[in-house]
């Protein structure tokens, strides 16, 4: 579940819950499939958000490297746009069983139905294994949309809550 909240603009600004999946192929590739729900105070109609990305993973060191390729389509939102979003992401792990990790990325959005690069996405933060299954994020999100949004700056968390255990993770 997301729920994305403005001190200045009436709330919600976006609540949205759904199922997102990753499959890893190998070491080096993971496929995601998913779907959203999502609801914007700001159109009349809720939007449907079906989305698969495939993600390249690439290791160096104590780094590692993502370079997620996702397409979705907006079925509700005004002209059901179909979106690319190119994600790279990098994570290093730190402390005691590498229970601690720091993150940045930066994501370029597409539409493809209007053929433009429309938004653009910075995110840094860290966070923490809670427990074999659970874990928790801390970021910071500047968001910079084309047109006449201006840009948006947030301070965000994610709780990961994983179905299966992680290998090696026995201990928080």
């Amino acid at each position: 579940m997301l729920a994305r909240t403005d001190t200045h603009l009436p709330n919600p600004q976006l609540a949205a819950t759904g199922i997102v999946a990753d499959f890893i192929l190998n070491s080096h590739l993971v496929l995601t499939a998913g779907y959203l729900y999502a609801d914007l105070p700001q159109i009349p109609d809720s939007v449907h958000l079906p989305l698969v990305a495939v993600t390249p993973v690439f290791s160096v060191n104590r780094f590692t490297l993502y370079d997620r390729n996702r397409f979705e389509k907006l079925v509700g939102y005004p002209g059901s746009p179909v979106r690319y979003r190119n994600r790279l992401f990098v994570n290093r792990p730190f402390g005691a069983n590498e229970r601690w990790h720091w993150f940045a990325d930066d994501e370029a959005i597409f539409n493809l139905s209007a053929g433009n690069w429309n938004q653009n996405r910075f995110q840094a933060g860290a966070g923490a294994r809670l427990n074999p299954r659970l874990s928790l994020d801390i970021y910071y999100l500047e968001r910079v949309a084309n047109g006449a949004a201006e840009t948006t700056n947030v301070l965000g968390t994610i709780l990961t809550v994983r179905l299966k255990r992680l290998e090696g993770s026995e201990k928080p």
